[in-house]
């Protein structure tokens, strides 16, 4: 999203054209450290320019040097109110911090001072769908259509991203057309790295040890760093030497130190270009990179872009196809992605045998014992607790409503969601009430130290309602299902919106993955109506005894994909050279 921002804000004709031009060269390198003194020496010249002073704050942002950043973009609305990038920096940082209502303004003001400023209206869309300010949200999609329809694809696509296009309700054809549009943005004027040693050097026959890098941003107090801690060490030593390249800033938490101990090597990439990124790669010798962003906040796609290892999969962090030519596999299963889903994906398909989505259940692990120690909202002895612990943007309004049937259909029921700002919380229980149910039966869960203690407080709930119409849950589906709560959901067509019901049915709970949505509130009511089966499902999960949880074998299955494409790879490579 800001390396978006770094070239729209640079006006060419500008008297500070050939400093601006030359930053972003030196920023699309990855030399953002280059890129900021060669910003900080224009400014310098030119301290009234609105657009030295934004790109300057983009680049520290980047850098995670928010309050410097903010300086900057501050400085640049002083040299011109009608900065647009500057106002649209400014609200992603907002955002970020929780300031959402801020966020809008400045959201509103980029688009007002520039209509053309596509990447604006995007972010506005996802502002605003994440307080559930659906109305507001409404007419910014119909804005987006509109513009999908009048524009030629090339024009739009740049400020349309794929998991926006799966809100639009576009077609899985364009929303696969608009990754390859951004997965070849990201390569453009990019030449693969010439690589040595890791193509031959190995056979699945060979004791020689399969190297998988594992690449990601997350690799910290993060939804990917919560579910793979201690998967990492889990991978059969004997078979696979595990790296781990992180190119986030170091968080210093208790997951990053677990990530960094069950690796073979951990390399803090966060200081690296993308040049030095890659030849590091290629250099260790490994096999199969697995990347785990995708088109997501931060990604570094142009090292993939370098194809510095012979076979490039994603996996797990990117809720779609990357459309990327130099990744050749996603990683899913059957469920979340049948094989006629295929067609939406630049990748193959590499299926484990079950849920793809490993999860570490150490925080999880005496959940019953903890859940009585831990505080959590004083809810009557005999509530029935839904819950969804989902971001905001996620709850659509038909969710929402369906929510409501079900709250007004078992009496002394509440609905337990995620934290949520003074404005979410309003617009949601304005909605309550307009659906007839007392706002007071919203319940806002309020923020815990660790996340064994939230698993241990989420063990009250007694079953989670799915988001069901763009996107499901995906993590927070696993941290339900490891708290022992039953997962209620109904799978799409994308496999954004089919992951839960992978979950679901790993863990068990077949019966609780339903066709529609007429049918997941039937179910959700007599289940709410009928407490000895609700309390059956969850020591049923409690039990530990399916698929879901045995997270052991749940690596053997994906280290089992990882052989496959090597095996691939080595015989396309036989069939190649004659």
């Amino acid at each position: 999203m800001l390396m978006k921002l770094l070239r729209s804000a640079f006006r060419p004709g500008a008297h500070a054209d050939t400093l601006v031009n030359r930053s972003l060269a030196l920023r699309k390198e990855g030399r953002l450290h280059d890129a900021e003194q060669l910003l900080r020496d224009a400014a310098g010249k030119f301290p009234e320019d609105a657009v030295v002073a934004t790109n300057l704050g983009v680049v520290l942002l980047e850098q995670d040097r928010a309050e410097d950043g903010v300086g900057w973009l501050q400085r640049a609305l002083v040299c011109d109110p009608r900065c647009a990038p500057a106002h649209f920096n400014l609200a992603n940082i907002l955002r970020g911090s929780g300031q959402r209502e801020q966020a809008i303004e400045h959201y509103r003001a980029a688009i007002a001072a520039d209509s053309a400023f596509g990447y604006a209206r995007e972010e506005l869309l996802n502002c605003l769908l994440e307080v559930c300010d659906w109305d507001g949200a409404d007419c910014v999609a119909d804005e987006l259509r509109a513009t999908i329809e009048r524009e030629p694809a090339a024009q739009w696509m740049r400020y349309v991203s794929p998991l926006t296009a799966l809100y639009l309700g576009l077609a899985p054809a364009q929303v696969k057309a608009i990754s390859m549009h951004h997965a070849a943005e990201c390569a453009r004027g990019i030449a693969p790295l010439q690589r040595a040693g890791a193509d031959a050097a190995h056979d699945v026959e060979n004791p020689a040890r399969l190297r998988i890098g594992y690449w990601s941003r997350d690799l910290r107090d993060h939804a990917v760093g919560h579910l793979l801690a201690n998967v990492f060490s889990l991978h059969d030593r004997a078979r696979f030497e595990i790296y781990a390249f992180s190119y986030g800033a170091d968080d210093a938490s208790g997951y990053r130190k677990t990530i960094a101990a069950g690796v073979d090597r951990f390399i803090d990439a966060h200081a690296m270009t993308d040049d030095e990124l890659a030849v590091a790669i290629a250099a260790a010798g490994i096999h199969v990179l697995v990347d785990l962003a995708g088109h997501t906040t931060g990604n570094r796609m142009p090292v993939l872009a370098r194809r510095p290892a012979p076979v490039q999969a994603h996996y797990l962090g990117f809720a779609a196809t990357t459309g990327a030519e130099y990744i050749d596999y996603f990683i899913s299963d059957r469920m979340a992605t049948p094989p006629s889903m295929a067609d939406a994906f630049s990748e193959k398909l590499a299926y484990v045998a079950h849920c793809f989505m490993l999860s570490d259940g150490t925080d999880a692990l005496h959940v019953a014992a903890d859940a009585t120690t831990v505080a959590c909202p004083q809810f009557a002895p005999d509530a029935v607790v839904f819950c969804n612990f989902n971001n905001g943007s996620r709850i659509a309004r038909d969710d929402f409503a369906a929510w409501m049937e079900i709250l007004r259909g078992v009496p002394g029921s509440v609905l337990w969601l995620q934290g949520a700002t003074p404005l979410a919380v309003g617009y949601l229980r304005s909605a309550a009430q307009r659906c007839g149910v007392e706002p007071g039966r919203i319940i806002f869960a309020q923020r815990v130290p660790t996340k064994r203690e939230h698993l241990a407080r989420l063990h009250r709930a007694d079953l989670m309602l799915d988001t069901i119409s763009w996107h499901n849950a995906h993590s927070t589906a696993s941290d339900a299902l490891w708290a022992c709560v039953p997962l209620l959901t109904v799978p799409g067509k994308h496999f954004a919106n089919r992951v839960a019901a992978s979950l679901a049915t790993a863990a068990g709970l077949a019966e609780l993955v339903r066709p529609d949505r007429s049918d997941y509130v039937q179910t959700a009511l007599r289940l709410g109506r009928n407490r000895a089966e609700l309390g059956a499902l969850k020591r049923q999960l409690l039990a530990r005894s399916v698929p879901f949880f045995d997270t052991q074998m749940r690596v053997r299955d994906l280290e089992a994909a990882y052989l496959g494409m090597w095996k691939d790879h080595l015989d396309r490579a036989r069939i190649a050279a004659g």
